[in-house]
């Protein structure tokens, strides 16, 4: 067994894990909800001002941005053509952000 330097005896050398948890849980919380809503507000940006408009970044949550697209047609272009893209560049962009899907509603 290790005994810690200067160690006397009496007091316990470590802090209460509830203390710590709590400090780690809320950083780790406000830091996620920092993220999510600079990536919501990049949105429109990364997006370019012809397609700006006509799109509205919904939500962020676990991971999955959500953007409401106006047109059916939008739609299908940002989904099988765009998406890839635009992951790559969010990604980019926030490296330390846990970015793993857009879902795009009609809306």
């Amino acid at each position: 067994m290790r005994v810690p330097k200067n160690f006397d005896g009496v007091e316990p050398t470590g802090k209460p894990i509830g203390r710590l948890l709590n400090k780690i849980l809320n950083d780790i919380g406000k830091q996620a909800g920092q993220q999510g809503q600079e990536i919501l507000r990049a949105w429109g940006p990364l997006l370019g001002p012809k397609f700006e408009n006509l799109t509205e970044a919904v939500s962020m949550q676990d991971g999955v941005l959500t953007v409401k697209v106006k047109s059916s047609t939008l739609y299908s272009l940002l989904c099988q053509h765009e998406k890839p893209r635009l992951l790559a560049r969010l990604r980019e962009m926030f490296p330390r952000a846990t970015i793993r899907d857009i879902v795009f509603r009609i809306g």
